[in-house]
């Protein structure tokens, strides 16, 4: 407070008494506050007192969050109290630790890596089917067209289940020993078969051939006799009946035919398999004929025509059935026969000089006149279906010659025992 100079006396006074109050306020308001005087600078400020060592007290709290304080002060020379300024004044009621004396946050301990999850074992690889184990990278040719033929023989041991006489087409000119004990009385000409194919060729072992072709089924002429007409050995020769087969048929069949590679080089391979087919045989041909042989009413023998035109007992075993001379066919009635008898003049011995009073055929060893045959009734066999089933079981053996010429053997059943082959050409190679 400055009091004015040219105050009166009096106030001058009361200035002076209330400056005396107020120092010392002053003073502890502001303890740093120079020393000197006070208005007019002739009252002198009380000085603090001197300060112990060691940290500094707080004065009064400022901030509510607690600030650490500084490090302690030497011992020696009163230190001035801190200024009362809140901004700056923290509480010091204890020591913080020094930054460098704090411990460290310890890391949190990694978390354990998962278990590896086991791989899974590979799946098998597929095993290689038919295709793929047979078709590697090498090109082959996957179609081809071919002629084949061979021979056909029906089994003498089949005709004897259901005959005691018969003739077959074998291939040969003896009957032989097996053959004659099981009926067969003669034997001429062979059964052959003659086709064109297409071969599709779905891997170097399986090939699907489809094809179409003609079949000759023939027999010599000859006397059938039915099983039922013999018994322990004694047989009724004339209920034989003069027998002709004339027949032929065509096939229309697919065969699935697989084979093996034997030995392969670049420009040729052996194969070796078999397989089967099946398909339809269309009958063709004039067909089955029989004529009953006939016997003598008198006698009930069958027989032949003497020189004077007599009637001669020469029918007296199957052997005999081998020739027609001795086993000639007759007319018996018209039970028999199924035709009135034939008139005179019908029949070709009629015109001979002895006549035919008993009405035979005219016959050589091997063969019969078809007329005089119609005159006596012959009839045409109707059992023969127009159509029947064709099976074709086979082995089959082939040369391959640079994957274009194959020379093809094969044989088995169809209809029959056959043995034959083809000739191939191969084209359409298939690049894989």
């Amino acid at each position: 407070m400055v009091c004015p100079r040219t105050s009166p006396r009096p106030l001058f006074g009361g200035c002076l008494a209330l400056a005396l109050v107020m120092a010392p306020s002053v003073a502890q308001a502001n303890p740093f506050a120079p020393s000197g005087n006070i208005g007019f600078g002739f009252v002198q400020a009380p000085q603090p007192a001197a300060q112990p060592a060691g940290p500094a007290q707080p004065a009064q709290p400022a901030q509510p969050a607690a600030q650490p304080a500084g490090p302690p002060q030497p011992t020696g020379a009163a230190q001035p109290e801190a200024p009362a300024d809140p901004s700056w004044q923290q509480p010091t009621s204890s020591k913080a630790p020094d930054s460098e004396d704090r411990p460290e946050p310890e890391a949190p301990a990694p978390e354990p890596e998962p278990a590896p999850a086991p791989e899974p074992a590979p799946a098998p690889e597929p095993a290689p089917t038919l295709t793929e184990a047979d078709t590697p990278a090498a090109d082959f040719s996957k179609h081809g067209i071919g002629i084949r033929g061979g021979l056909n023989v029906i089994p003498t041991w089949i005709l004897s289940g259901a005959l005691s006489s018969h003739t077959n087409s074998l291939c040969r000119a003896n009957l032989g020993g097996f053959a004659e004990s099981r009926g067969l009385t003669k034997v001429d000409g062979c059964n052959f078969y003659v086709g064109g194919e297409y071969i599709y060729r779905s891997s170097k072992i399986l090939d699907i051939v489809p094809s179409v072709g003609w079949h000759k089924l023939r027999a010599p002429d000859g006397i059938w006799l039915d099983n039922s007409e013999c018994s322990n050995g004694d047989c009724d020769f004339a209920a034989g009946d003069y027998t002709e087969v004339n027949l032929d048929f065509v096939f229309i069949e697919v065969d699935f035919i697989a084979r093996g590679t034997i030995v392969e080089t670049p420009d040729f391979a052996f194969q070796f398999g078999g397989g089967g087919g099946i398909g339809l045989g269309i009958f063709t041909g004039e067909g089955v004929f029989q004529t009953p042989i006939g016997r003598n009413l008198s006698t009930g023998e069958a027989g032949s025509i003497g020189e004077d035109g007599s009637f001669q007992e020469t029918c007296n075993s199957l052997s005999d059935y081998s020739d027609f001379t001795k086993c000639t066919p007759k007319y018996q009635d018209m039970e028999e026969n199924g035709v009135p008898e034939p008139a005179q003049g019908d029949l070709t011995l009629d015109s001979e000089g002895h006549g035919n009073p008993f009405r035979f055929a005219s016959c050589t060893t091997n063969e019969c006149l078809d007329e005089d045959l119609t005159a006596l009734g012959r009839t045409k066999v109707s059992e023969i279906p127009p159509v029947g089933p064709v099976v074709n079981l086979m082995l089959s053996m082939r040369f391959l010659i640079r994957d274009t010429f194959g020379i093809n053997f094969q044989g088995g059943w169809n209809t029959g025992f056959y043995f034959g082959g083809s000739l191939q050409y191969f084209f359409g190679a298939d690049k894989k």
